[in-house]
């Protein structure tokens, strides 16, 4: 539904290890709320969609094939569909992403 608002209390909790909330689905786009506790990381993965990693609270390392990315609050970063990459809370904060993936391509992403 368009005209209702999500939150995490009704949303669909994600079937992985970490804190994961889908927000809405379509057809080629999701967008999820994830939550990374202090020194949590995430399975190094592959993933077939472009993502958009918007950070709202806390820090942390993004690693793309081998490459560190450090974001910190307020800040965004776009993963070209089909690159190895996780993220890891090295803060003290529980890191608080927006995920907003698509299966369009974009040349500007990493």
């Amino acid at each position: 539904m368009y005209h209702n608002p999500t939150s995490t209390e009704n949303a669909t909790k994600l079937s992985i290890v970490q804190d994961a909330w889908m927000l809405f689905r379509f057809e080629n786009h999701e967008v999820i709320r994830l939550h990374l506790a202090p020194g949590e990381s995430m399975e190094n993965h592959i993933n077939e969609w472009r993502i958009v990693f918007f950070v709202l609270r806390g820090g942390g390392s993004l690693d793309v094939e081998g490459t560190q990315y450090e974001l910190r609050e307020e800040q965004s970063i776009a993963v070209k569909a089909g690159k190895k990459r996780f993220w890891h809370n090295s803060g003290t904060k529980v890191l608080e992403l927006l995920v907003m993936k698509t299966k369009e391509r974009d040349e500007r992403a990493v």
